[in-house]
Order: C-alpha cells, then structure tokens, then sequence
C-alpha cells in the first residue's frame, strides 16, 4: 500500500524539489521510502511514497523500470495472485530481481499489454511510462478499492495522484471549490459515483477503468475494460452446490491476502461480514502459523449502540488476540481538522470516525495489514431496507404465498431484536419491512422501479428485477465507492493497509450469478454467507437479525459532549452560500434534536463535516505544502 504520483508537463519541466513536495504530501501512505523519477528534461515524471508490504528490502522500492527501462511504474495496492502470476511468466522467459508483486505487474504489462488488467487479482492504481511509445499508461482496479485523480493544469500540465491533496501542491493547478459538488452535497445528492470532486479541474479517475495519455498532456483513449453482468443468472445452481461453491471462493480470498511479509489483522465490528472474515481466518491460522490479532470499536456506557457482546462471543469463539478501543466523542472534535484532512471531502456520517480510531488501535499494536468485511451488503443485499425490494419483486413475479412467508419471519425477528434493547430505533427500524397485511392489500404492485439514472453495469430498471437494480447501484455507484474511500483514506492516515476478501474478483462474479433467491432465503439477507459460515463464527451472530453497521451514537454525542462544538458549526456562516442550506430549517432541526423529540444527527453531520472542510479550504492547508499538515496523533 503506497502513494504516488506522476505528471506530463509538456510546456513547463517540473523541478526536483516541487515532485519531492507532491510526493511528501503523501508520507501517511508510505513511509518507508520516498522516491523520485524525472525524464524528457522534466517533461514527464513519476514519484513514489512506499508502505513496505511484500518484499520490504528497497530493492522493490519505486518507481520501478524493466530491465531495459522500456517501461517504468508507480503503483499502489497488492496484486495479491502475482505468485502464480509470476510462475507463469517467468516460464515465458521472464527473470526476476526481486519478490515483489510490483515487479510482477510490471513484466505482466510487458508480456499483455492491456490484457494484463484481467489477469489482476488485486487492487491497485498505477501509472505505467512507456519510452517506446512516449506515453503514459493508467489503470483503477475494478471497485476503486485504490484511489486514483487526475488533475488537468494550465498548459497542458496532466497530473495523477493517489490522493488529491499531492495535485493541489502544483502551482499550475487551481485549488477552487467546485460549485457542482457543493451543490450536490447541499442538496442530498452526493454519491462520489461520478468524476466530480470538491475541486474544479480535478477528476475522480473510475474503477474500472484505463486510459493513455500522450507526452504533450492529451488522453489518447480511455476504456472500462471490466463491467458486471446482473442478467447473467445462473439459475441451475442449487442451494447446496451455491454455498459449496461461496465458501470454496470465500477460503481462497482469505488465503490470497494472507501474503506479506508484516504482521496481519482485521477488523471486527461484531456484525456478521467482519466476524465471518475472522472465522475463515482463524481456519487459515493453524496452518499459515500467525497471530490473529483483531480491532474493535465498542461503547461500554452505550449498550444500545455498542456492539461489544457480539465482538466478545466472537473472540471467545475464535480465540483470537482482542483489542478495543471506545471512540471518545472530545476527541473526535479535537481531531475532526486532521480527520476532513485525511478524508479530502466531507463525509455524511460520523461513523468514519470509528474506523479512524481502529486504525490508530492497529498501529499501536503494529499491526500492518486489517482485513476487513466491506462489499458484502451490497453483493449480497445485506442492508435491511433492501428487504422491500424483494418483497415487491416477489409480488411482481407472483408469488404472493413466499412473500407473505418470508415477511412474517423478517419482521418477527426484528421485533424480537427490538425488545433487547432500549431505544432500539437507534440502533436499526423494526418496522422497515412492509407487513404481510400491507403486502396483502398491494397485491401487484403499481409502483414504478426506483431507480438512479445509471446505465453501464447495473440490472435492468424493470418489474421483478427491482432488488437486483438496487444491489447493482450500490456496488458500482452511490454506495461502495464512498465506503471504500472513507477506509482507505481512514487506514492509510495510519499507515496501514485495508484488504477486502469480499471484492475478490472471483467472489463477485460468482455472487452476482446467484439468483436472488440465494440473496434472501427464509426471510434471511445474506442467506449463502450465514449458511456457509458454518460454525467458523458463533450461531448467536450467523443468525442475528438486526444490523447495526459500525454506528457512533451521534445523536447523544450532539446532545452531550459534542452540543457546543457542533453547534458553532451548523450555524458556520460559511455554510449560507450553500444551495440547500436554510439556516432557519438547521436552527429547528438543532432544536428538536436538542429537545430529544427526534433523532435529526444524520442530517445536522451533513452540515458539522462541510464546515469543517470549509475551514480547512479557508486555512489554506490544501496548497500550502507539507509544513502546515498537522502530524497524525498517536
């Protein structure tokens, strides 16, 4: 896991000491070397900040070039099948230097060109030279696991980056709000499921996605060389051959991101995705001989909210080595500058500070590398308000018995959830499933497909396909994609590295076969992940019916230890230039929370993160260099 940076200059040669500052802006994400690559008199470029991972000699620093220098690398991420890779290709001829999977990815470009992106079992953004044909080779892997932005300058001055903050340095780049992304996020439509940033003149570079820019700063092509089939249903497939053949692909996933040479953990938030992880990698320990250490975030004066009975039963049930820690709502206030910083653009929930606060735990514990359990829901339709979806399909596709059947079990386990708790409404709606009666009464639907307006990659907006089309959007648009940024730029702000068994290219293409049916099962989400799971986590959690997320209690923190601090901020001045701001509406939301009439925590964060992005834009931290980038606290 590294950071890096590369850039065309075609009418203006970049200097030495102006590369080194875009690529210290990046230390947090590899702070095991810094090095620079300058050719053509300045005109082009490639630098590179390196988190040792997989062979940790310098040998495998970068940038990195084939041995005839034809081609040469910045790379961030793991390709995490570069030991097969590399058998293969060292039988086509190929001799390596070192045990590095950078240099693995580099001799597969040589050998397949653009092929070699299929062949990638990994994630990663790379800039690949090449001196033969003078241009530059860019590539995301398929979920933008990596971040990747290309900034376009005066001049035609092209640059790429791991994070947008390294661009912003380049005096010939403009550091200006974008008015669209604000109008976006003021509005309630912000999903990062485009090439829109917070800056103008610097894009969001898609997943999936490749594209060769010429010596003079121009894009040659650009293509999506991956894109998921939803109506591909493989309806053959049995329950049993199903979850076979999800645990086959689960234990692989894990095994392949078990290769490094630094300490490995994950996460554990005491839900199902993150407790099975633990599960399949403590099958895994007993012959990969490691220590299994795990990260937890719990609230210990907040029961409803904390989920630390479920990480205790897992860590009983795994014997693995626990650590906890529980987020402290001053500190979040001291830290939420630093926080926005390492995050680039506001975030809708303060729960990211939960992960925040795991990764600094990780770091203590030296602790390089976090498995962690993102994707699932939306592979799997794992959210509880996915439910209604299938419900609808159900009565689209006529099959009123199942859908009454399915329903009457969902909602009596949530409500049985429910009454383990005070205020469960904080902690999930029981209630957000129709009921059978109401199901009873709507017969066929009338209603049309809520849908987004996407068109490459997601199920067809029709009846019947509905739970489909909504997985489909938030694997690929106004889901994923923000949850990937918000874990790697929370890991990363520690220098550690986040792997995701669930986004296994294998694992998706399998599960996006499965017919729904396999989705949800009995009135159960997740149905072929609980099944397969088998006794590799405890059945109290295989089983659980209410989904938490990782969750902060933001709506007691604003009442409490977080009123004063917070309210300065949803009444930021600032804020009034925003469309969809009305400073009246915000002063009568703060109230009634206040008050403890409503719960309005998710709507007043909206407005706490822009100001404090805001503030940041202000302070002039974005252009100012490394200097004035305040250090990670410990």
């Amino acid at each position: 896991m590294c950071g890096f940076v590369g850039v065309i200059s075609p009418a203006v040669p970049i200097r030495d000491d102006l590369l080194s500052a875009m690529r210290d802006r990046l230390v947090h994400r590899g702070p095991d070397n810094g090095s620079n690559w300058i050719r053509n008199g300045g005109r082009v470029s490639l630098a590179h900040r390196r988190l040792s991972i997989i062979d940790v000699s310098h040998s495998a620093d970068q940038p990195m070039a084939t041995p005839d220098g034809a081609l040469r690398i910045a790379f961030n991420g793991e390709i995490y099948n570069y030991l097969e890779l590399r058998s293969e290709l060292i039988g086509l001829g190929h001799v390596f230097q070192t045990r590095s999977d950078t240099e693995v990815l580099l001799a597969a470009i040589r050998q397949w060109g653009e092929a070699a992106l299929l062949r990638l079992n990994g994630m990663f953004a790379f800039a690949v030279w090449d001196e033969r044909s003078r241009r530059m080779f860019v590539a995301r892997d398929r979920f933008g696991e990596k971040p990747l932005f290309v900034g376009q300058g005066r001049f035609n001055t092209v640059l790429f980056a791991s994070e947008m903050k390294a661009i912003l340095v380049h005096p010939l780049i403009r550091c200006v709000v974008s008015e669209r992304a604000l109008d976006r996020f003021g509005s309630g439509t912000w999903y990062e499921d485009d090439e829109l940033t917070f800056f103008d003149g610097v894009e969001r570079f898609p997943p999936a996605t490749a594209a060769w820019f010429l010596e003079d700063g121009t894009e040659e092509r650009r293509w999506r060389y991956w894109t998921p089939d939803y109506t591909s249903v493989n309806e053959d497939l049995t329950p049993r051959d199903a979850v076979e053949r999800f645990s086959e692909l689960m234990q692989r996933s894990v095994s392949l991101r078990l290769r490094a040479d630094v300490p490995i953990g994950s996460s554990l938030s005491g839900g199902l995705d993150s407790s099975v992880i633990v599960g399949y990698l403590s099958r895994a320990r007993g012959t990969a001989g490691f220590s299994q250490n795990t990260f937890s975030a719990v609230f210990p004066d907040d029961p409803t909210m904390s989920e630390g009975k479920e990480v205790d039963a897992v860590v009983a049930h795994t014997g693995v080595n626990s650590f906890q820690v529980a987020p402290d709502p001053s500190r979040l206030a001291q830290e939420s500058a630093l926080l926005h910083w390492h995050q680039e653009e506001p975030f809708l929930s303060a729960s990211i500070y939960l992960q925040w606060c795991v990764a600094r735990l990780a770091r203590q514990h030296d602790t390089t590398v976090l498995l962690d359990g993102q994707g699932a829901d939306e592979l799997l339709a794992g959210y509880q308000f996915y439910f209604r979806q299938r419900q609808l399909d159900l009565l689209d596709q006529g099959r009123l018995a199942l859908a009454m059947r399915e329903s009457s079990k969902f909602n009596r386990r949530l409500r049985i959830a429910s009454e383990q708790y005070e205020g469960s409404q904080r902690r999930f709606n029981a209630s957000v499933a129709y009921s059978a009666e109401e199901l009873r009464k709507m017969g066929r639907p009338s209603s049309s497909v809520f849908h987004q307006p996407y068109s490459v990659g997601t199920a067809p907006a029709r009846p019947g396909c509905r739970l489909r089309r909504t997985i489909s959007e938030a694997l690929l648009y106004n889901s994923l994609p923000m949850l990937l940024r918000y874990a790697d730029r929370n890991s990363m702000a520690f220098s550690r590295e986040g792997r995701l068994p669930f986004l296994d290219y294998d694992m998706v293409d399998f599960c996006i076969s499965l017919p729904d049916d396999f989705y949800v099962r009995n009135g159960w989400q997740k149905w072929v992940l609980r099944v397969a799971a088998g006794n590799t986590i405890p059945r109290s959690i295989r089983w659980r019916a209410d989904k938490v997320g990782y969750a902060a209690p933001l709506d007691h923190w604003l009442r409490g230890k977080l009123r004063d601090w917070a309210h300065e901020r949803v009444m930021d001045g600032a804020l009034k230039v925003v469309p969809g701001y009305d400073s009246q509406r915000v002063t009568t939301l703060w109230e009634e929370h206040q008050a403890g009439s409503c719960n309005h925590s998710w709507e007043l964060w909206r407005w706490i993160s822009l100001s404090e992005w805001f503030s940041i834009y202000r302070a002039g931290w974005w252009r100012a260099g490394t200097a004035s980038r305040p250090s990670t606290q410990e």
